[in-house]
């Protein structure tokens, strides 16, 4: 999703655009894997963005109440975040814990479609990791 997206949605929910908002914006909607606080804050850091520990939590808690960010679950890292949106999925290696996002073609939209035949329940997203010891840390 891109930064404008983001901000409407934000908006749509009454929340104020502040600078470190559009910042964190920025820095999730170029992130390619999930993001630790720490992360974000380094992140922040680069653009000149001075916020304390607390700061970054309430505004991390702030996206995930307003669905633009989703907390992810990583063993050897910690919660995570990502954006929204779409399906997850990513390679975890437990030598390293270095993580890649990774897509799958079509077979998993058949099994979200049997879901919601055999079982009843309809898929809204979800998100899928991987784990085990990248090429390097397995020689």
């Amino acid at each position: 999703m891109e930064t404008d997206e983001l901000e409407g949605i934000i908006k749509k929910r009454n929340g104020r655009m502040t600078r470190i908002r559009k910042a964190m914006l920025d820095i999730f909607s170029a992130a390619k894997v999930p993001l630790t606080a720490s992360v974000v804050t380094e992140s922040l850091s680069k653009r000149h963005i001075t916020a304390d520990r607390t700061t970054i939590y309430r505004e991390l808690r702030f996206l995930e109440e307003t669905g633009v960010i989703r907390e992810v679950r990583l063993v050897g890292r910690g919660r995570s975040f990502e954006l929204s949106g779409g399906h997850q999925h990513h390679l975890v290696c437990l030598g390293c814990h270095d993580v890649k996002s990774v897509s799958f073609e079509g077979h998993l939209d058949s099994e979200e479609e049997r879901l919601l035949r055999d079982e009843r329940f309809r898929v809204s997203d979800h998100s899928m990791e991987f784990y085990g010891l990248c090429d390097k840390c397995s020689t």
